[in-house]
């Protein structure tokens, strides 16, 4: 063993000074046991203890070889590489904001035979959407299937009151305000669900030749940590109070939840920016609270709407998209009454899509390309 690392507090804690720079880190003797490689199966990564087992996790002696810290406890060696330690590597963020759409007209389409066919085609897709929020493929052709076989790619259709997949287009006797030729404001979608779909697909498989229906999409994380940074009041009002939202079928069937506009999790970091103002079924409070959240609510909702902000596409027939239906907004420009423009849709979960996403960055093989 080194001098490099020393028992602290009766084998409670390690300190470590890293042999490349010196600096000096001390880790928690729980956390290591919890977290060594010996901790889980291979297979599964299952955990191999339980928790009760950490009561006794006391190092007897530690130190470094080569790259890896090994530490002793009285059930045995543990162990795991330097660079897994929390500290020993910075941290980043996937996350991509864009509070203006030049990232995203910069990025070409990615050829959806490619995308079907070629893990790396698959991968760059994917992490498209897990750093800007959104990929647009091309290519797709008018085939009413390639929503189903896109989602097979990397995940599962999240069925809906709406289907399995749903057709974006005018209907003489509309469910949703969606399904008519009007232009709506940037939303997200089924937020008076519980839990709302973390992803959305659209495949454009006929478009109005009289001209408009142009889809927009705003990146909402980038606007509400703006309105964190000038305005934290406001974002604090959003962020802290539930509001609910309702949707009815004209059966009598009705979806109702309530959530923030802005959803935080323990350290503050943004989950979801729900926006969907023909969804907002705000309870009646006291009218001094009621005007505070809504400044805080135009406020956020003019930065959204902003001119420039908006990634705008008018779709063609075989373009396709996939989007993070919890961080972007999306909305469409109005077209032409009677028009033949027709949006094939489905949801999905983030979950699978970070789950393939981590296989493919691995290089594990997977279970084989779509034909």
């Amino acid at each position: 063993m080194t001098k490099d690392v020393i028992v602290l507090d009766g084998g409670r804690r390690i300190r470590l000074v890293s042999p490349k720079d010196d600096r000096e880190q001390i880790v928690s003797a729980r956390w290591l046991f919890d977290h060594a490689d010996e901790a889980r199966e291979p297979a599964s990564g299952q955990r191999r203890h339980g928790a009760l087992d950490l009561e006794d996790a006391l190092v007897l002696r530690a130190g470094l070889e080569g790259d890896r810290l090994v530490a002793h406890f009285a059930s045995g060696v543990r162990s795991l590489a330097l660079a897994r330690l929390p500290t020993a590597r910075p941290a980043s963020s996937e996350l991509a904001l864009w509070p203006t759409p030049e990232l995203c007209t910069a990025c070409a389409p990615v050829d959806f035979s490619a995308y079907l066919a070629d893990d790396a085609a698959l991968a760059e897709a994917l992490s498209r959407v897990a750093r800007f929020g959104l990929v647009l493929l091309s290519g797709a052709g008018d085939d009413p299937g390639a929503v189903e076989r896109a989602v097979e790619r990397f995940g599962f259709i999240r069925e809906t009151n709406y289907g399995r997949l749903f057709d974006v287009r005018v209907e003489a006797e509309p469910s949703n305000f969606a399904f008519t030729e009007r232009a709506l404001d940037l939303h997200g979608d089924n937020p008076y669900r519980d839990p709302v779909p973390t992803l959305q697909l659209l495949h454009a498989i006929k478009a109005d030749d009289a001209g408009g229906g142009e889809t927009l999409f705003v990146d909402g994380f980038a606007h509400a940590e703006a309105l964190r940074r000038e305005r934290p009041a406001a974002f604090e009002i959003l962020a802290r109070e539930p509001v609910r939202f309702t949707f009815r079928e004209a059966s009598g069937a009705a979806w109702s939840a309530r959530y923030p506009i802005l959803e935080t999790d323990g350290a503050g970091g943004l989950r979801a920016v729900r926006v969907n103002h023909r969804s907002l079924d705000l309870e009646l409070r006291d009218a001094e609270g009621q005007d505070a959240w809504y400044d805080a609510y135009l406020d956020l909702y003019r930065r959204l709407h902003a001119p420039g902000t908006a990634f705008e596409r008018r779709l063609q027939p075989g373009e396709f998209v996939i989007f993070d239906n919890r961080r972007l907004l999306h909305g469409r420009r109005a077209y032409a009454r009677g028009g033949a423009r027709w949006l094939r849709g489905a949801y999905a979960d983030c979950d699978g899509l970070h789950a393939t996403l981590a296989r493919l960055q691995a290089g594990a093989p997977g279970s084989g390309a779509i034909a």
